[in-house]
């Protein structure tokens, strides 16, 4: 991990998340993790994300709040006020220029609203807010500091440990992490051939190939999955979509392909608008003992726009009874399937199974 400056340095790591189709209409934007002292921000809503210009944009009042500072919001002036620790900062939409204490700033890219909400450079949070900002383009995951805090107490992502209030299952874990609820823990795993399987703390103990380099890679394969998965809209989606989403599948043959088209016509005819996030938990992994590893995920979902229910995801599990309100969010957790046809070193080649399913074993609600 490397301590970033310069927003340049953003714009070549996380390009490689969408490759050369990045600029596509019909892709989603590249979504990012965001770590404040150890602990993952769990956006209500809004995410930060990467925009066209390949700069890293977070939602302001969740962050700037999470470090202590007062926001305020001016409709006339469509400008935002800021004191943290005696600054007066006042950012305005459409402008790349902040003030500071009257003094202008200027920001790498403008300050924009997206979905209702604020979004501003993450340049901002370093050189305005003085939180130290660090970035890991292996996981697209943005970690903010403004405490020291002892490698003892983390994992190797920069994730608080904790050691009270366990989980039933702690054994299950390599360690249990200070911003993951019990439930997500105990939730059960999915069908397994128990003489052959194995828990998360039994993988990473006893098989090489787990190890932070190959997880690294199977997040942002998850990451990019789940991106795809879960933000369709029936006015952009083509087939640079239907590619990019066989791509992050493992396959022996283009047959799935077929069947992704054929998703993407429904969701034109079907006029389906759905926008959400999925974040993979790297410390829970799950061997089945048939040959595919599962990751378990937390994801968000709203469905914008839709005339019928019916496959308002491309998944084969997607439940046919569902009744999903619109413009109301979804939250879950969920077991996605990971295999590889490849044999010995197989650590970076795992990829998402034809067969996972947001579906398949998971819990969802509507969040209140």
């Amino acid at each position: 991990m490397k301590k970033w400056f310069m927003a340049m340095t953003i714009a070549v790591l996380v390009s490689s998340l969408f490759g050369a189709t990045a600029s596509a209409a019909s892709l989603p934007p590249a979504f990012v993790s965001v770590v404040l002292d150890g602990k993952k921000i769990w956006f209500p809503d809004a995410q930060a994300y990467v925009d066209e210009n390949q700069r890293t944009l977070v939602p302001f009042r969740f962050v700037a709040e999470s470090l202590g500072a007062k926001v305020g919001w001016e409709a006339p002036s469509q400008s935002v006020p800021i004191e943290r620790d005696g600054q007066q900062i006042r950012l305005q939409i459409g402008s790349n220029i902040a003030l500071v204490n009257g003094q202008e700033v200027a920001l790498d890219t403008q300050v924009v609203t997206k979905d209702g909400r604020t979004f501003v450079p993450l340049r901002f949070v370093s050189e305005v807010l003085g939180a130290e900002v660090e970035w890991d383009g292996s996981t697209s995951t943005v970690t903010i500091h403004t405490k020291d805090i002892s490698e003892s107490d983390t994992d190797e992502w920069g994730r608080l440990l904790r050691k009270t209030d366990l989980p039933k299952n702690a054994a299950d874990y390599p360690y249990i992490l200070a911003d993951v609820p019990n439930e997500m823990y105990e939730m059960a795993y999915p069908p397994s051939r128990p003489s052959e399987s194995k828990v998360s703390s039994e993988l990473y103990a006893t098989i090489p190939e787990y190890n932070k380099q190959n997880v690294d890679i199977w997040m942002g394969h998850l990451k990019t999955f789940g991106a795809l998965l879960l933000n369709v809209d029936y006015r952009t989606i083509d087939d640079t979509w239907a590619q990019a989403m066989f791509a992050t599948k493992m396959q022996n043959s283009n047959a799935e392909l077929r069947y992704i088209r054929e998703y993407v016509d429904w969701v034109k005819e079907n006029q389906i608008h759905i926008m959400g996030y999925l974040e993979p938990e790297p410390s829970m992994i799950f061997y089945d003992g048939f040959g595919a590893d599962y990751i378990r995920v937390k994801f968000r979902v709203q469905f914008l726009s839709f005339k019928h229910h019916e496959r308002l995801i491309y998944d084969n599990w997607f439940p046919q009874e569902a009744d999903f309100e619109k413009n109301v969010w979804y939250e879950g957790y969920a077991d996605i399937k990971m295999v590889t046809n490849v044999g010995g070193h197989w650590g970076s080649t795992l990829k998402v199974s034809p067969t996972a399913s947001l579906f398949f074993n998971h819990t969802i609600s509507k969040v209140e």
